[in-house]
């Protein structure tokens, strides 16, 4: 997936960034917790607008004439989806995302989209669903850290229980 920069949600368009896996924001761009959405399934999936100014009041239509950059997450925001807080949606640091790969998900922050779509009167065209982060690349790397000490404790727990039931079989 590629990594773009200098992204502008009020001018550009989800079409053209369809194969994003790291997108850098144009500074000023931020999540519109207050315009968030959740959608109840089993889990509540909470899906906000990543927009460039409109820091409160009403939303209007971007200059691109289309909604497509979405903040997202699970049970992180308020039952309306108004008080959205996934990823590092409160950090004023924050202007990156990483693309969502959760399939299961998406579909459901589809659906949370489309209500919001609905409820607004603003068109949604080719949305795109990001987990809202300060540096993309130490994220990366962190669950890169966390898999790996995952995987050797698992080996080593593992080959320990193997070592143990190999011995109470030979008693």
């Amino acid at each position: 997936m590629a990594s773009y920069l200098n992204i502008d949600p009020e001018t550009d368009k989800g079409q053209s960034y369809m194969d994003a896996g790291t997108v850098y924001f144009k500074d000023g761009s931020h999540v519109l917790r207050s315009h968030g959405v959740s959608f109840h399934n089993g889990e509540m999936y909470c899906v906000a607008p990543i927009v460039m100014g409109n820091e409160a009041g009403s939303f209007t239509t971007p200059r691109s004439g289309t909604v497509d950059f979405w903040a997202v997450g699970k049970n992180c925001c308020g039952i309306s989806g108004a008080d959205f807080s996934c990823g590092d949606s409160l950090s004023g640091m924050a202007h990156s995302g990483l693309r969502s790969l959760d399939e299961r998900s998406r579909s459901m922050y589809l659906l949370g989209v489309q209500e919001w779509s609905a409820t607004n009167g603003i068109p949604v065209k080719h949305p795109l669903f990001f987990e809202w982060v300060k540096d993309p690349v130490s994220y990366i790397d962190e669950l890169q850290v966390n898999g790996s000490i995952d995987f050797v404790y698992g080996t080593a727990m593992s080959f320990f229980l193997s070592l143990v039931a190999s011995a109470l079989s030979h008693n």
